[in-house]
């Protein structure tokens, strides 16, 4: 018997010197609803002793209460508890702690809490044990393969080189045959930025044919593109051949082909027309998504014309190569910290 009390008398002194040389925490009141949860956060250093004490106002039952490592795990807990009177707890690390009070029952709590804490050296003694919330962004990465232009560059293709047509006049076609109007098929290559033609026109074949060594279309257009370092050229820096008898160009779709043979209304586009003349560069820019034809008409009723053709396309080439992307995805978070 005397070592039953011998030992109380202890326990009674270390809570007397705890209580001694706390540092007070809370003190508070507060309500628990009916099925509800009620917590408090608070941070601890290592080697502190925490000092709590309890009461339900109306000594009714708190069904748990727990303390424990915020996000670890429970350092102490209790049920059906009424009132607690100095419990001691030593805290092994530091961090943040929470007090969780659980009322199960269809009747609200009443609580009174009071929470002290005994610093485990004068260096603690200033210890903040508020609990600060920060929001915090998490940047993570997905990946991907993308397609990207290396390189690019204008080059020339040739459509159509030195096509020779003999047109023939309106009454010479009705009474002897022939044609008085021909028209010529553009499939122009994909990535086409601008095209050009030349033409020229002669009574005489044989001029005609002499006329096929002077002109040099797409090697001329790309001494300028390679000259200019683009597209910064006027089509009159062309080498303009001389003709000397009269022909016409239209540009036309495909829905005024019919029309043009059979001498009936047709429409035209002016960008790429050239009417009554005896030699032209043409520059026509590239805005059709059809299928287009340059119409070649003999304006004269009386002779046939020999039309020298030719039709050139500036292409822009890429080189296409592939690369990956890191494309960043932020994520914003709310996170509990000690400001110490």
């Amino acid at each position: 018997m005397k070592q039953f009390y011998l030992t109380i008398l202890l326990l009674s002194s270390v809570q007397i010197y705890a209580l001694k040389d706390s540092v007070s925490v809370v003190d508070l009141n507060f309500r628990i609803p009916l099925m509800s949860d009620y917590k408090l956060l608070y941070g601890f250093a290592e080697g502190d002793k925490i000092i709590i004490n309890y009461k339900e106002e109306r000594n009714k039952k708190l069904k748990t209460f727990e303390v424990g490592e915020y996000k670890g795990s429970t350092l102490y807990s209790d049920f059906n508890m009424i009132t607690l009177t100095n419990k001691v707890i030593t805290i092994k690390k530091t961090g943040i702690y929470i007090f969780k009070f659980s009322n199960l029952s269809l009747g609200k709590r009443v609580c009174s809490f009071k929470l002290d804490r005994v610093p485990a050296s004068e260096n603690t003694i200033a210890f903040d044990t508020t609990v600060k919330e920060r929001v915090v962004a998490d940047t993570t990465y997905t990946t991907r393969r993308e397609t990207y232009i290396k390189k690019e560059k204008y080059i020339v293709k040739k459509i159509h080189e030195n096509q020779h047509f003999y047109v023939n006049s309106g009454s010479n076609a009705f009474f002897k045959g022939g044609k008085s109007r021909i028209a010529l098929p553009l499939y122009l290559p994909k990535n086409t930025v601008k095209w050009y033609y030349t033409v020229v026109a002669f009574r005489d074949k044989a001029k005609v044919e002499t006329m096929k060594q002077q002109i040099h279309l797409t090697s001329e257009l790309t001494k300028l593109i390679d000259t200019s370092g683009g597209l910064g050229f006027l089509v009159n820096q062309l080498t303009l051949p001389p003709g000397r008898d009269y022909c016409g160009v239209y540009l036309i779709n495909h829905n005024n082909l019919n029309n043009f043979f059979n001498k009936k209304t047709y429409s035209y586009y002016p960008s790429g027309t050239r009417e009554n003349i005896v030699a032209a560069n043409v520059e026509v820019p590239n805005t059709f998504s059809e299928q287009m034809y340059l119409a070649i008409l003999n304006p004269s009723r009386t002779y046939g014309v020999n039309v020298l053709l030719s039709v050139s396309a500036i292409v822009l080439e890429r080189e296409l190569e592939e690369r990956t992307i890191k494309d960043p995805h932020i994520n914003y978070r709310k996170e509990l910290y000690l400001d110490n």
